[in-house]
């Protein structure tokens, strides 16, 4: 039995026959992948992708791609669509945001013989995606969201997928998925959330959810939602029945949570720096776009210690190279004790960046526990609204007054290090 296709059940019973098959076969021809990093606005580049690719991700996608821009914009184009030469990045698969099927249809063409698919970004909450009519928003036209699936899939000569979130009925979801599989997708991500659970109310992603449509579904299904740590992974792999599961910002963190932060060669553990310095390492050879997505990774797979360092975090922000970048890093790794330790004993998530977003359950001592949502993710109790907002307006606060102390700090390093003048 494939992976996400329960035992016993027929394939074709809700799409022709020939479809499934190609569906699986190209599933197949990737490798039949289990761990899937997540297409990431100036995140999920090549640099980013190969590196998780060395610590168990076996397949990924490319940075969100605004169609439009794809089409119109050689320079946006070279900027943020960027395809390892050698086949080390494979397989790949090209997402793509937009409402008119000509222009993705266009910019489809303009990447297929680059990747191994072409996604179409149905998952995207944010507002710039409302004003831009595209991502989730198109959910709630669905004859569109449908159209677009069955003009790519028809259109293109590689295969089709979509990233789908939940709609509020659960059945509704289950409806359009099988509409978007008839239309000639070849495999679906779901995101266990709706476009309203975002930001601070994002909640638990509801797994059972995502196993009504894997049930529903002929084709490979990848489940999105709640994967922050490898017993995640395991856990949601069971309880959806998901050929595959995605991450994103737990991977931005932490990009071996695949392996459970354990070498797949070595056998050695890997820590925050370690990541760090091989995260460089890659950038080497597969420089990103700009240096800010260098910083931008770094804030996050450092995030404990630069939050300790602030002196450390103003070298970094005013770096202008990877040369620069290095040796800041290494000033970072010797402050070893600041770190989340991720799959250990040790664990802190007082210490990590992808932790601090999720709503904690205090208990009665102060120390922040775990629970478990209703969809089964691992993933503590919401709070209520006024307490989100209550909570993240103190950390604007806090942001506020460290950015004063440490103008204050640098102001009087200046003075220390000025030449003594010699008074005649």
């Amino acid at each position: 039995t494939e992976p996400g296709r329960p035992a016993g059940r027929p394939a074709g019973r809700t799409t022709r026959p020939v479809m499934v098959a190609s569906a699986w076969d190209f599933w197949r021809s990737i490798g039949s992948p289990r761990h899937v990093c997540a297409p990431m606005v100036d995140q999920s580049e090549a640099a980013f992708r190969v590196l998780t690719r060395s610590l168990g991700v076996q397949l990924a996608y490319t940075p969100m791609l605004h169609a439009r821009l794809m089409v119109e914009a050689p320079a946006y184009r070279a900027h943020t669509f960027d395809p390892e030469p050698d086949g080390v990045d494979r397989p790949l698969v090209a997402q793509l945001a937009g409402h008119d099927a000509s222009v993705l249809l266009a910019a489809g063409r303009l990447v297929q013989s680059h990747v191994d698919a072409v996604d179409i970004n149905f998952g995207c909450p944010q507002g710039i995606a409302r004003k831009g009519r595209y991502g989730a928003f198109l959910l709630d036209e669905p004859e569109l969201a449908v159209s677009l699936v069955r003009a790519l899939a028809e259109g293109l000569d590689v295969p089709v997928t979509a990233k789908v979130r939940l709609l509020p009925s659960v059945d509704a979801s289950v409806a359009l998925c099988r509409r978007m599989q008839e239309a000639g997708a070849s495999a679906l991500c779901v995101h266990g959330r709706t476009k309203e659970q975002n930001k601070h109310r994002s909640g638990p992603a509801d797994w059972a959810a995502i196993a009504r449509i894997v049930e529903a579904l002929d084709i490979p299904v990848i489940a999105n939602g709640g994967i922050a740590t490898a017993d995640d992974v395991a856990e949601c792999l069971a309880r959806t029945g998901a050929a595959a599961v995605m991450s994103s910002e737990a991977l931005l963190e932490n990009p071996a949570l695949f392996c459970a932060n354990v070498d797949p060669d070595s056998g050695a553990y890997l820590d925050q720096p370690e990541l760090a310095r091989r995260y460089l390492r890659v950038c080497r050879q597969l420089p990103p776009p700009t240096l800010g997505h260098v910083r931008s990774h770094l804030f996050k797979l450092l995030h404990a210690p630069l939050r300790h360092q602030p002196l450390l975090r103003e070298d970094l922000l005013e770096a202008t190279s990877l040369d620069d970048v290095e040796p800041v890093v290494e000033r970072l790794a010797a402050c070893s004790h600041h770190q989340p330790a991720f799959h250990t004993p040790r664990f802190d998530a007082a210490a990590s960046w992808y932790w601090r977003h999720r709503t904690a359950a205090v208990s009665a001592d102060g120390e922040l526990g775990e629970t478990r949502g209703a969809g089964g993710a691992s993933s503590p109790e919401s709070r209520s609204r006024a307490e989100l907002e209550a909570a993240a307006l103190e950390r604007r606060d806090r942001r506020r007054r460290e950015k004063k102390r440490r103008r204050r700090q640098r102001g009087a390093a200046s003075v220390a290090a000025a030449p003594a003048v010699a008074v005649l």
